[in-house]
C-alpha cells in the first residue's frame, strides 16, 4: 500500500510554468510507507472550528483533516506523519492551492493509512504504532497564521475571481492535531517520532521541538523517547543558476524556475505572506528567531534553525536532491546539461555538504547519499555494510553516537554512477565526466 512519506517526485527540470497549482498536478506523490500501521486505511478526522479566528482551517476555510490509525496492540510507540507538497509561493499560487486537495479537506481521500518510523533495533519498522497521517493543506509547512483571511488580486488568467481570499492556518493545524494526540493516549506514549517527507521534513525540522515541550509536560512517562526523521526536508539556502530575481509575485515570472525568483526569495515571501511568527501563534523557533532578527524569514530554511533544535533528529538526504536542482539549481541537471550546468551541479554537492556542516553530531544522525533522487530508494541504499534503516536504528538505539552517526556518501552523483537501474531506477542519470565513459548512467 503507497502511503505516507509521501514525496514530490523529481526527474530534469522542474516547472512551475504554465500550472496554477503545480504540486497538486504531480500527486500522487511518489514515496512509499515503511510500514503501514496495521496495514489498514481509516476516513479522515476533522479537527472543529470552534475558536473563531484561532480555529483549525485548510487555504480554503474548510475544516482541518487527518487520520488515525491507533495501535491494535496496546502500543505505547506513536508517530506523526506529515505530508509533503511544496509551497505555495504568492497568494495566487495560493488561491489555486486551495482549490485542490492540498489545501481544501472537501478533496481529502476518503480513507488513508499512515506509515510508522518507529524503528526495531534490527533497522525493520514497526506495523503497529499510534500513527497520525497529517495531510499538508496550508502551502507553509504548517508553520502561518493569520486571524482574517487573506486577499488575493484578481487575475484573470488563473481563475482568480475578484475579491478572492485564502485562509493561513497552518500552525492552528499542526497544534490541533497534538491537542487531539495528546487526548488520544499520546501523553503516555513512551515513544514518540515527528517524520514527514519533502515540504513535510522540513516541517519536522521547524516543529520537533514543539511536540517535545508539550510531551516534557508529563514527566511521569519513564524513559520517554522522542526522536525527529526529516526525509528530504534539508533544502539550501542557495541561489538559481541563473541568478533571476523572478521580478514581482502573483506575476507569472515569479514562479517559475530558470527565469523567477530563486528559492530564498520564494521563501522570504511566504515568510511575510503566512505571517510566520517565534510566538504562542508562530510556527518558527525563538531560539532561532533571535540569532537571525536581522532576517527572521531565515528561520524558515532547514539550513539556519537546524542548529538550534533540541529534539535529537536523523535525516535522510540526498546532496544532489532532484527537487532543489530542479526548483533550486534551476537548470537541467540530467544528460542533458551542459558543461557549466554540470559543474554547477557538482558545485551545489558541495554546497549541501557545507551548509549541513554545523550538524551536531553529539546527538544528531544522518543518510546522506549521492544518488540524484527527492523519493529516493532509502531501503536499498547503503553506507558501511548498512542500509539507510539499519544506520537510523543504529543511531535511535544508542549503538552509534557522533561522528559514528552522520554517515555520508562521499562520491559524485550516483555513485559516481554505480546507483542505477533496478531499485535506483528513480537516481536521475548524470555524466559525470566526458572522459570517462563509464560514468554516463544508463537507466534499465
Amino acid at each position: 500500500m503507497k502511503l505516507s512519506i509521501l514525496l514530490v517526485a523529481a526527474s530534469g527540470t522542474a516547472s512551475l510554468a504554465g500550472s496554477c497549482n503545480p504540486e497538486e498536478a504531480q500527486r500522487p506523490f511518489e514515496g512509499e510507507a515503511l510500514s503501514v500501521s496495521n496495514g489498514v486505511a481509516v476516513p479522515p478526522t476533522f479537527l472543529p472550528q470552534d475558536k473563531g479566528s484561532e480555529s483549525p482551517a485548510c487555504l480554503d476555510g474548510s475544516p482541518y483533516g487527518f487520520y488515525f490509525v491507533p495501535s491494535t496492540t496496546g502500543s505505547t510507540k506513536w508517530t506523526i506523519n506529515l505530508e509533503g507538497g511544496g509551497w505555495c509561493y504568492d497568494e495566487i499560487n495560493c488561491y489555486c492551492r486551495s482549490k485542490g486537495s492540498l489545501g481544501s479537506s472537501t478533496k481529502l481521500p476518503a480513507t488513508m493509512g499512515c506509515g510508522c518510523m518507529n524503528p526495531h533495533e534490527d533497522g525493520s519498522i514497526d506495523t503497529n504504532c499510534n500513527c497520525i497521517f497529517m495531510p499538508y493543506s496550508d502551502g507553509a509547512s504548517f508553520a502561518g497564521y493569520r486571524a482574517e483571511p487573506w486577499p488575493v488580486p484578481e487575475d484573470k488568467a488563473s481563475g482568480v475571481p475578484a475579491g478572492a481570499t485564502v485562509t493561513f492556518r497552518g500552525i492552528k493545524n499542526f497544534d490541533g492535531v497534538i491537542d487531539f494526540a495528546l487526548k488520544k493516549g499520546m501523553s503516555k506514549a513512551k515513544e514518540f517520532v515527528l517524520t514527514g517527507g519533502s515540504a513535510g521534513g522540513l516541517s519536522t525540522f521547524l516543529h520537533a521541538d514543539r511536540v517535545l515541550h508539550r510531551l516534557e509536560q508529563y514527566p511521569y512517562v519513564p524513559q520517554q523517547m522522542i526522536r525527529a526523521a526529516p526525509v528530504v526536508g534539508y533544502f539550501l539556502d542557495h541561489d538559481n543558476f541563473k541568478h533571476t530575481d523572478g521580478g514581482k509575485p502573483n506575476t507569472a515570472a515569479w514562479a517559475t524556475p530558470g527565469t523567477g525568483a530563486n528559492y530564498t526569495f520564494w521563501m522570504k515571501y511566504v515568510y511575510s505572506m503566512q505571517n510566520l511568527s517565534f510566538g504562542a501563534d508562530g510556527g518558527l523557533m525563538a531560539a532561532c528567531g533571535s540569532r537571525h532578527h536581522d532576517e527572521p524569514h531565515l528561520c524558515f530554511m532547514s539550513p539556519h534553525m537546524q542548529d538550534v533544535m533540541q529534539t535529537p533528529f536523523f535525516m535522510f538526504n540526498s546532496k544532489y536532491d532532484a527537487w532543489q536542482l530542479g526548483n533550486e539549481f534551476q537548470a537541467p541537471f540530467g544528460l542533458d546539461a551542459t558543461d557549466a550546468e554540470r559543474d554547477g551541479v557538482l558545485q551545489y554537492g558541495k554546497d549541501f555538504m557545507a551548509q549541513l556542516a554545523p550538524i551536531d553530531g553529539t546527538k544528531h544522525g544522518a543518510m546522506i547519499t549521492s544518488c540524484i533522487c527527492h523519493g529516493c530508494p532509502w531501503a536499498d541504499l547503503k553506507l558501511d555494510g548498512k542500509s539507510s534503516f539499519e544506520h537510523y536504528a543504529d543511531w535511535y538505539y544508542g549503538k552509534t553516537q557522533g561522528s559514528a552517526s552522520i554517515h555520508v556518501d562521499t562520491r559524485l552523483p550516483n555513485g559516481n554512477g554505480t546507483l542505477a537501474g533496478g531499485p535506483f531506477k528513480g537516481c536521475t542519470p548524470f555524466r559525470n565526466g566526458d572522459s570517462d565513459a563509464g560514468s554516463i548512467v544508463t537507466v534499465v
